[in-house]
């Protein structure tokens, strides 16, 4: 395939209510929307939203290194495959388990730049899977499920609003719920997970994240105390850093522990899926970002290493937009397994979502459709 056009176009997200989460409060998004055209007048599209906290680069990096991507792209001819996406990204996918050195090719040399590499990955496979008249799914799994299980996140501080929003939440399909923690004293964290669990009842699953904000101790005591609620998982207890404590904790732990925050470092990413510590995986299941992982195809490795070693692994959004999440859900539907649901139904959480995409959760599910690529247009998502 030929690029014959390469754009560059500003995004920005404004959250319907401002989301707390232990590394920030989160009002508005801002990154870009890839659009590559090639000779036939083909639009692939793809999304970079950094988000530095959680271990992008940041917006200004993105730009640049982006902008210099798709000026070498301008008029260059590429090879219509999975391989001759990888030629055109570095660090290629195999690069997630390697020593520490291969970087970006444009932009600062040393500078690590997963969201830009998303964004430009995500174009290209949009535009090939148009190519070959395939679903983009289809690229990374033959056997892809058409439809994702998907959980729905919970935003209200105050309990009782927090187990309104839960009702309404199950109400409309979802039997997987979950609740920031962690940022505030343990006895308010109980009091919204009671709230959310005596609302709902026994059978909806239940997941708390806590961003990593807890040191072991205070992990330890907070499980004790909101395990007795029929917990299905705890996202990244402890700091991202600290893999012995992401060891430990899960040894003693009543649910699941899920590595969110960890996976954002590469070398933290190798230690976790070669690391041998005695006793089976570090932890029971692998929280993909693909924002935050580089894009599809790294994240695709990360999550087949993952479930090669027992590790359940599902796909969460960056609080990214539309193009983004649809990236993901076809992630999502090529994983080895769709046992735990994924969080990708954040549409909810923003005040300018698209009215109608094809990406919006129905009973608790995303479905894809049998069209090739992405299946999203500009006019559809309402952008320039």
């Amino acid at each position: 395939m030929r690029i014959t056009e390469a754009t560059l176009t500003p995004l920005r997200l404004t959250l319907a209510r401002p989301l707390k989460t232990a590394r920030g409060t989160y009002a508005t998004r801002d990154g870009f929307i890839v659009r590559l055209r090639d000779e036939e007048g083909r639009v692939g599209q793809g999304e970079a939203m950094p988000l530095p906290e959680f271990g992008t680069e940041s917006l200004a990096t993105t730009h640049q290194v982006l902008r210099g991507w798709l000026d070498a792209l301008q008029g260059q001819s590429l090879d219509d495959s999975i391989e001759g996406i990888e030629a055109t990204l570095v660090p290629s996918p195999s690069d997630m388990l390697r020593p520490l050195g291969a970087k970006i090719r444009s932009g600062d040399p040393e500078e690590h730049a997963p969201a830009a590499q998303h964004g430009l990955e995500l174009a290209l496979l949009d535009l090939l899977a148009q190519r070959k008249g395939v679903p983009l799914c289809w690229l990374l799994a033959e056997e892809a499920r058409p439809e994702v299980l998907v959980n729905a996140l919970l935003g209200a501080e105050d309990p009782k609003a927090l187990a309104q929003e839960a009702r309404d939440a199950v109400a409309e399909g979802f039997q997987t719920l979950k609740v920031k923690v962690s940022g505030r004293p343990l006895d308010a964290d109980e009091a919204r997970v009671k709230a959310v669990r005596d609302a709902v009842g026994p059978r909806v699953r239940l997941r708390l994240d806590a961003n990593g904000g807890w040191t072991e101790p205070e992990a330890n005591r907070a499980l004790d105390r909101l395990g007795w609620y029929e917990l299905e998982l705890v996202e990244q207890p402890t700091p991202p850093e600290d893999l012995q404590a992401l060891w430990r904790v899960p040894r003693r732990a009543p649910c699941i522990i899920a590595a969110d925050e960890t996976l954002a470092n590469p070398a933290a990413v190798r230690a976790l899926l070669t690391m041998d510590l005695g006793g089976g995986p570090v932890v029971g299941a692998v929280v993909i970002k693909p924002m935050v992982l580089g894009g599809l195809l790294p994240s695709m490795v990360v999550a087949l290493r993952a479930a090669r070693l027992g590790m359940h692994a599902y796909v969460t959004s960056s609080i990214d937009g539309v193009v983004a999440r649809a990236g993901a859900t076809h992630l999502a539907s090529a994983l080895p397994s769709g046992e735990l649901a994924s969080g990708l139904a954040v549409g909810r959480l923003f005040a300018d979502e698209p009215l109608d995409h094809p990406y919006r959760p129905e009973h608790g599910l995303l479905r894809l459709r049998d069209v090739p690529g992405l299946g999203l247009t500009p006019e559809l998502l309402g952008v320039p």
